[in-house]
């Protein structure tokens, strides 16, 4: 099941080849020099897109090869490691075309089917400049003229908005509250007056990439454009956007594997005195903390992926902990990567790579904020936390529901983007159902020789069903915790509550390489993640983390991608 799990992204790596060759216009060094001049991806992108990579974020009724989250999530990473505009140079469209999926006409559904069956893009149009993630605050309007409509306003931010031929656009068509807002979708190769896309604007990361401040001035709107009912779009963008954080772990994932790779490249090189540096105690460390929070990165996103199959009402808390914590460890293994390279990774061209790493810096950055901030993130679930805790504490979730998604060898089921929701109702499959797993697997843990691994077992449960009192705490304490920082601690302790779910499940398989049943690689992911969850200093950990260090240049000696289900990688001078 995980060769199958692979099979697309081991071909497409086939496909491109080695990335360290200069001369390929699909490696590392075409990356850095499209960088350095702000150039699109096009050669890259056009062999993508004839290999069909553009259509597997498209279901099979609209023509896609969409299969499965999981594959996609490999998929989209053995392309972003390469270069991370990669993946909004031919799938930015992933958050219109959901929303469209939701609640489209058949005839808008088929015609911009066609569209990106083709290779062209649809924007997305919600945020504005002055509000932010305040989406209640917005003020594009579109006003009734006639037979149609009259759209007035300017959006902010739209991705590929300079080149794309179609774009959804949320507008105001009320006045309070989130049915005040009315979606329509444009033709831009017939819609011409009344449309400013504006200049380019400028990213530190994605450079390239085209970004545009659209604005709308008086333009005429047809009944037929308009999405769904008056008063609906708001919604269905929400939920569209929970896709959007899930897919966003694949480039945040696809950074951090090539930063580790390049810097251990290094490090494994590099001398200081007599000892290499990878061998020096203090940068094996520091190498351990970074490969530790990669691992926990590709457990918890992985997890999602499967998950949205199985429980995609619950991700507007369970996508908004993984794109959290996925985003903080690639940045922090990244962050830690740099302390490797030292005065290397600052330097623009001579550095490893030729200045690969300030590019992976610059877009890893970029991904961890270009669908929502950071705070608004964890604030757009704070508000369910008594109910996730006391569900956690009470421990009786869909125990078989949780075998189906962490069991990389079982089957998902067809994924309906029509089951997803605003609120989770306090499920959240994780720490749902982790009270059944967390005993026996501390138990088999301490039989097999890793009472160590067990002992972290046994905290997380104990932090998991220590929630309720926390949650009660922060909400009558002002000045203290607040529902953010408990946000934040209970994603934490989700992406722990992944990775000790996936190694009961996935006992019999050989995750990360590993001999199947190793807990190696738990051991150091659940004392990354529990450190983080107590804010503590992840370096005090380090007995726990060391062995993720080897278990990272097992999977670099053999050329596989570091993940749990680990992709065979194009080899050098391929």
């Amino acid at each position: 099941m995980i060769d199958r799990l692979v099979r697309k992204a081991a071909e497409l790596e086939l496909l491109l080849g080695d990335p360290a060759d200069a001369s390929s216009q699909y490696g590392f060094a075409a990356a850095v020099r499209r960088d350095e001049r702000g150039e699109f991806p096009d050669e890259l992108a056009g062999v993508l897109r004839e290999a069909g990579f553009h259509l597997d974020h498209l279901p099979a009724e609209w023509g896609g090869g969409f299969e499965s989250f999981d594959r996609s999530l490999l998929l989209v990473r053995a392309a972003a490691r390469r270069d991370l505009n990669t993946m909004p140079a031919t799938m930015f469209s992933i958050t219109a075309a959901t929303c469209v999926r939701l609640h489209g006409s058949p005839g808008q559904q088929q015609w911009l089917a066609g569209l990106l069956r083709r290779g062209g893009a649809v924007g997305f149009a919600l945020s504005e400049a002055g509000h932010g993630s305040d989406l209640l605050a917005n003020e594009a309007r579109l006003e009734p003229d006639g037979d149609g409509w009259r759209l007035t306003g300017r959006k902010w931010m739209v991705g590929l908005g300079q080149r794309c031929e179609a774009m959804y656009v949320v507008a105001r068509t009320g006045e309070r509250g989130p049915g005040a807002f009315t979606a329509v979708l444009l033709d831009l190769t017939t819609t011409a007056d009344g449309l400013r896309r504006g200049a380019p604007v400028a990213t530190g990361g994605m450079r390239g990439i085209d970004f545009a401040h659209p604005r709308f001035d008086a333009l005429p709107v047809g009944r037929d454009q308009l999405v769904g009912r008056p008063g609906q779009a708001l919604e269905v963008a929400v939920k569209a956007q929970q896709v959007v954080r899930l897919m966003s772990t694949a480039g945040s994932l696809g950074c951090a594997d090539t930063a580790l790779r390049l810097t251990l490249d290094f490090a494994a090189e590099r001398r200081t005195g007599r000892t290499l540096l990878i061998d020096s105690p203090y940068q094996r460390r520091e190498l351990a903390v970074a490969a530790a929070a990669l691992l926990s990165a590709d457990a918890v996103a992985l997890a999602a992926a499967r998950g949205i199959h199985v429980a995609p009402e619950q991700f507007s808390v369970w996508g908004c902990a993984a794109k959290h914590v996925v985003a903080e460890a690639a940045e922090d293994a990244i962050a830690r990567c740099g302390a490797t390279l030292a005065t290397r990774s600052v330097l623009r061209t001579e550095g490893p790579g030729g200045g690969l790493f300030q590019k992976l810096q610059r877009d890893a950055a970029l991904v961890r904020v270009v669908d929502t901030s950071t705070l608004a993130n964890l604030r757009s679930f704070a508000g369910q936390l008594p109910a996730l805790a006391a569900a956690a504490e009470a421990g009786d979730g869909d125990a078989q529901a949780a075998r189906t998604v962490f069991a990389l060898d079982r089957e998902l089921p067809p994924y309906d983007p029509g089951r997803l929701d605003l609120s989770a109702r306090g499920r959240d499959l994780p720490t749902g159902t982790l009270a059944a797993v967390a005993t026996p697997a501390a138990r088999a843990l301490a039989e097999a020789g890793s009472p160590a691994v067990a002992a972290l077992a046994e905290r997380l449960l104990a932090a998991v069903r220590g929630l309720p009192a926390e949650a009660a705490e922060a909400a009558g304490a002002p000045g203290g915790t607040g529902p953010a920082d408990l946000a934040e601690r209970f994603a934490w302790l989700h992406a722990a509550a992944c990775c000790l779910q996936l190694w009961w499940a996935g006992r019999h398989l050989p995750l990360y390489g590993q001999k199947p049943g190793s807990a190696d690689w738990l051991g150091a992911c659940l004392g990354y993640l529990l450190a983080r969850a107590d804010q503590q200093p992840v370096r005090r950990a380090a007995e726990h983390l060391l062995p993720a260090l080897d278990v990272l240049l097992d999977l670099r000696r053999e050329h596989r991608m570091f993940a749990a289900a680990p992709v065979p990688l194009a080899r050098p001078g391929v």
